[in-house]
């Protein structure tokens, strides 16, 4: 039986698309929710449940599907593709998953070749933290390998799916698994029915996938090693690549499990051997204090953490009067915050009204009057602040909006989006006036300047560019990051415009001439968000290495490193008064932070 286009699922509650491709004994499908919200339905064969060499074992295949949803539940993190519900369909048992849009690393490698290091790294980075979390559940996933992980579209972000071979492991324990293996990836103790069975398992899976990420070629497998066919360094085949990354990915795929690091985060330290330090973060709101200079505002005390979130804090915004803070998230909603006290006002889009889907971005307007948001449902919504009433609903994107900012005098605003454009919308009419584009991938973040003549665009094309803001016209494009764009911010005086990349690093550019001026280096992963103070004198930043970074900008020192997320941050914003600094984390939380100077 194959399921067509149209038909409906638990009693209505799903649509289906279309097929999506099937394996060994499951079967994919695209389909719609009761909101019109795409999700992936996963089920078994029923050729294989009806075929009389597997009757016997229907049941248990049966159970092993259920646990396999079980399994996936239980772990949640970013980057693991989310389960949403379980249910039978007559006899056959059903898993529905988020759906993600984009394509798996085995399709990009043959669409665009071998991937930089730094892309590479940032993926592998993002997924051995995933399968650290699996590790923590009693789990080993058993299948790593480009094909099982998928990167957003318009996003830096890889997710780690499939988890049909994945099984509960005791460390250092003689255990039976299924013997199944992917040849290149799969280790020489998963090719045994019975063998030791510990993290070193994926770590292999990790390593020989970054390998083939760097070089664009399967490793040789361990039945094949076990012939005395040698494992070739992938420097023989990337002979630009990394001396420290080379030597990892050997390590990590030591043919004796004794000699591969024991846990993920031991191979992760491999990768970051020179930021050994920063791995190990220290107690929550701890202050870490590199240099007293200037004006003393060094030292950072976090004085309140806000829960209420139920999923990643994607964006936050303060108002203009400073009594306000505005943040958004992946459970689809906006909530409104006492700067002063943390206590939470009040939260938009509840019940039928607001976005279908997450909420990536949000700003005020400079009277503090009107709030905008931006969704992955491809649309920008205006919302009284004082009420909480949504005003009307801008629709032409058509993907999903990354950024959203006023223009000074709050007339306009502009919006960035995953469909490589951005677009200014007026105000009052909630007119589209403008499209304005030029960027050959998503368009991650925009900045309106302070005198309104121009707008600043980041993009996953690894570009900035300026634009004047009346005509839409391309000023100039500013090439030099090595990876995505992910923020982007004008200085108080409009001199100056700060740009933090997935390539770990934040550059400072002039405005009027296109020059880099200098470039900030201390995180070891993306920077997702920047920030100017209030006078320009400093600069936050907000990192996937779970910190927030505070630098003199005349001078490019780290003055201050803020530690207590216990997640990505990807959300800073200064007070107006310079006092007060705000963050939002996928720890689900958003944290104030006041000046102890």
């Amino acid at each position: 039986m194959v399921w067509h286009p149209g038909q409906r699922l638990f009693g209505g509650r799903f649509i289906i698309e279309r097929k999506l491709g099937e394996g060994g004994i499951g079967i994919t499908y695209l389909a719609k929710n009761e909101h019109g919200e795409l999700r992936v339905i996963k089920t078994l064969k029923e050729e294989i449940l009806n075929n009389p060499a597997w009757r016997p074992h229907r049941d248990k295949l049966r159970l092993n599907f259920r646990d396999e949803a079980v399994r996936l539940a239980v772990c949640r993190h970013p980057h693991i593709v989310q389960i949403e519900n379980i249910f039978d369909e007559g006899t056959m048992p059903c898993m529905v998953m988020e759906y993600i849009e984009g394509e798996d690393l085995g399709r990009r490698l043959q669409r665009v070749g071998v991937l930089a290091e730094s892309e590479a790294l940032l993926y592998i980075r993002q997924i051995g933290q995933a399968v650290a979390i699996v590790h923590r559940k009693g789990l080993l996933h058993r299948d790593i390998k480009p094909r099982n992980i998928m990167v957003r579209s318009g996003k830096s972000e890889a997710v780690l799916i499939d988890f049909g071979i994945a099984r509960e492991f005791i460390p250092n324990v003689i255990q039976k698994h299924t013997v199944y293996r992917t040849p290149g990836y799969a280790p020489p103790e998963q090719y045994e029915l019975e063998a030791l069975r510990g993290e070193y398992i994926d770590i292999y899976g990790l390593a020989a996938t970054l390998y083939t990420l760097v070089t664009g070629v399967v490793p040789t497998s361990a039945d094949e090693r076990r012939q005395n066919i040698p494992l070739e360094s992938p420097k023989y085949f990337n002979p630009n690549l990394s001396s420290k990354t080379a030597h990892a990915i050997l390590r990590g795929m030591e043919f004796q499990p004794k000699y591969r690091p024991q846990t993920v985060q031991e191979w992760l330290n491999l990768l970051d051997s020179d930021f050994e330090e920063n791995l190990i973060l220290p107690p929550p709101t701890k202050i870490i204090t590199t240099n007293n200079v200037f004006t003393g505002q060094t030292q950072w005390q976090c004085t309140h953490t806000l829960k209420g979130h139920t999923s990643m804090v994607q964006a936050i915004a303060i108002s203009s009067d400073g009594q306000i803070i505005a943040s958004v998230s992946s459970d689809n909603s906006i909530k409104l915050w006492q700067l002063s006290t943390g206590k939470l006002l009040r939260t938009l889009g509840r019940w039928f009204s607001g976005h279908s889907s997450m909420v990536q971005a949000v700003c005020f307007s400079a009277d503090g009057e009107l709030l905008a948001s931006g969704s992955w449902d491809e649309t920008i919504k205006l919302w009284l602040v004082s009420s909480g009433k949504e005003v009307c609903t801008f629709k032409g994107h058509t993907n999903c909006v990354n950024s959203v900012v006023f223009n000074p005098d709050g007339q306009l605003i502009a919006s960035a989006s995953a469909d490589c454009s951005m677009k200014i919308w007026q105000v009052v009419s909630g007119r589209e006036i403008r499209t304005l584009t030029g960027h050959t991938d998503s368009v991650c973040a925009v900045a309106w300047s302070p005198d309104g003549e121009t707008l600043a665009s980041g993009s996953a094309d690894y570009t900035i560019k300026l634009w004047h803001a009346t005509t839409g016209r391309e000023i100039r494009t500013l090439v030099g990051h090595s990876f995505f764009v992910n923020a982007v911010a004008f200085s108080p005086d409009g001199e100056f415009l700060a740009s933090g990349s997935g390539d770990c690093t934040i550059k400072l550019w002039q405005v009027n001439t296109g020059k880099e001026i200098r470039t900030f280096t201390g995180h070891f992963n993306s920077v997702w968000s920047v920030a100017f103070s209030p006078d320009g004198q400093l600069l936050a930043s907000g990192s996937w290495d779970q910190t927030i970074k505070i630098w003199h900008v005349n001078t490019g020192r780290n003055i201050s490193t803020l530690t207590g997320h216990s997640n990505y941050v990807r959300a800073v914003a200064f007070s107006p008064d310079g006092k007060t600094l705000v963050s939002g984390s996928d720890d689900d939380t958003v944290k104030i932070w006041r000046s102890q100077a």
